[in-house]
């Protein structure tokens, strides 16, 4: 089982999004992604995006979507999908929300409580199509599934055209032929704004996005650290592997992922494997769901008894990067997982040794 499908329950929110992600009204003029980039070069791309024509025609993950007019009451499934349609100004045009991990983001609450919440957790495919959906919109591969809430082609059956994350083709536990990066990212923000009728927003946004990565790892000096990535579980953690979100974290701030190798999204890495690695900074989970190991507390306090995980360098030298859930996974939040990470280097004395 994979450490997603073992999230749902909510997590503690320790980042918040930055400024730069500030939604506002929705009208095309005055956008959230334009507001928030706030700089003269922003607002010349908002200026020479060009409009959207229907239909929309796009691939994804494998598929041909087409949709023939701009959604009015779109679905998210998962928290990634919701923040982004909120960062862009589209609170107006969801049907309801599905499948969160953390409380939304404090910059997008006033936006959000617009939007009915249909379940917290996964919800069945007939409540989904209660609401009447025109497009349903998910990040993660498990949603997708008849586990989740449908496999995408029940909803395509009915006229209704869906979209999904292209960090998550292949499932978690998919051997991974790519690595995530961050144009991976900009390319979804541009692809739903397309779809939403609204690319001036999403060019403004991803501008935002570039100017606030460049600035957060600024001479950082890096490049000789090697960080370890612990999502859950004790006794055989979850660990990053090579292609995810922190990835693209780690790759930003010009560090080492000690387990790149490993082509799975969170394998399960024992703690002798681990120790032979050694890695100089554990960037920790803090997961509220109430499952074993998953607080950043418990998973300190196993590290600082356990015979062999208190042998590591990091332990020994209380060298801990704490983040939330969602901030390991694919979305926005993955900019102020890198702001937060480098000022957690900077803050332990590693930047630029």
């Amino acid at each position: 089982m994979s450490p997603r499908a073992l999230t749902l329950p909510t997590l503690s929110a320790v980042a918040v999004l930055a400024a730069g992600l500030l939604a506002g009204c929705g009208s095309d003029g005055d956008s959230p992604a334009a507001t928030a980039a706030g700089s003269p070069t922003a607002a010349a791309t908002t200026a020479a995006a060009p409009s959207t024509s229907y239909p929309v025609t796009l691939r994804n993950c494998a598929r041909e979507v087409v949709v023939e007019r701009a959604p009015e009451r779109a679905v998210s499934i998962n928290q990634p999908a919701t923040e982004l349609l909120l960062t862009l100004g589209l609170e107006d045009r969801m049907a309801g929300s599905v499948s969160w991990s953390d409380p939304v983001t404090p910059a997008l609450a006033a936006a959000n409580a617009k939007v009915p919440v249909i379940s917290r957790d996964f919800a069945s495919f007939e409540r989904v199509l209660k609401v009447e959906p025109d497009f349903v919109y998910a990040t993660f591969d498990w949603s997708f599934t008849d586990e989740g809430v449908a496999p995408r082609d029940r909803f395509e059956r009915l006229g209704v055209p869906t979209y999904q994350s292209s960090s998550e083709c292949g499932g978690q536990t998919a051997q991974q032929a790519d690595e995530l990066t961050l144009d991976d990212l900009y390319t979804e923000i541009a692809e739903v704004s397309r779809i939403f009728g609204v690319p001036e927003r999403g060019a403004a946004l991803v501008e935002s996005l570039r100017a606030r990565m460049a600035r957060a790892s600024s001479d950082l000096g890096a490049e000789d650290l090697s960080l370890m990535w612990w999502y859950s579980s004790s006794k055989t953690p979850y660990i990053a592997g090579c292609c995810g979100a922190p990835g693209i974290v780690t790759r930003a701030i010009g560090a080492r992922n000690a387990f790149a190798d490993n082509r799975q999204l969170w394998p399960e890495i024992g703690w002798e494997a681990i120790l032979d690695r050694d890695p100089d900074v554990l960037v920790l989970a803090d997961l509220t769901r109430g499952d074993e190991g998953d607080s950043a507390e418990a998973k300190i306090r196993f590290l600082e008894s356990d015979a062999v995980a208190k042998r590591l360098t990091a332990v020994r030298n209380r060298r801990y990067i704490v983040l939330s859930g969602s901030d390991m996974d694919p979305s926005l939040r993955n900019v102020d997982a890198v702001e937060t990470v480098a000022d957690g280097l900077r803050r332990l004395g590693l930047a630029g040794r």
